[in-house]
């Protein structure tokens, strides 16, 4: 797979230790698909469910986004190419 990845910390200017912070970034048709497939598989907790979602969502908005997800539907993966929420249905 494709990605960058950040990690840092955010301050959160209180009392409290900071949060930490990763940025991933994923490039390319055939990456996405399968970051997005990586989060849609198993039994997913709920969290990874809501990134899953949101993911899709952003990927969405995007011509070459959509493309990675016809991808991941050509190849057997979830089908999110007309649901506009995100949510995975088989």
């Amino acid at each position: 797979m494709s990605y960058e990845s950040r990690a840092y910390d955010k301050h959160a200017g209180d009392d409290f230790p900071p949060d930490p912070v990763v940025v991933l970034v994923v490039t390319g048709t055939h990456d996405v698909s399968r970051l997005i497939n990586l989060l849609h598989r198993g039994q997913p907790v709920s969290e990874q469910l809501q990134l899953g979602q949101r993911i899709v969502r952003q990927v969405k908005r995007h011509n070459a986004g959509r493309a990675a997800l016809e991808l991941l539907a050509k190849h057997g993966g979830p089908d999110f190419t007309d649901d506009p929420s995100g949510e995975h249905h088989g």
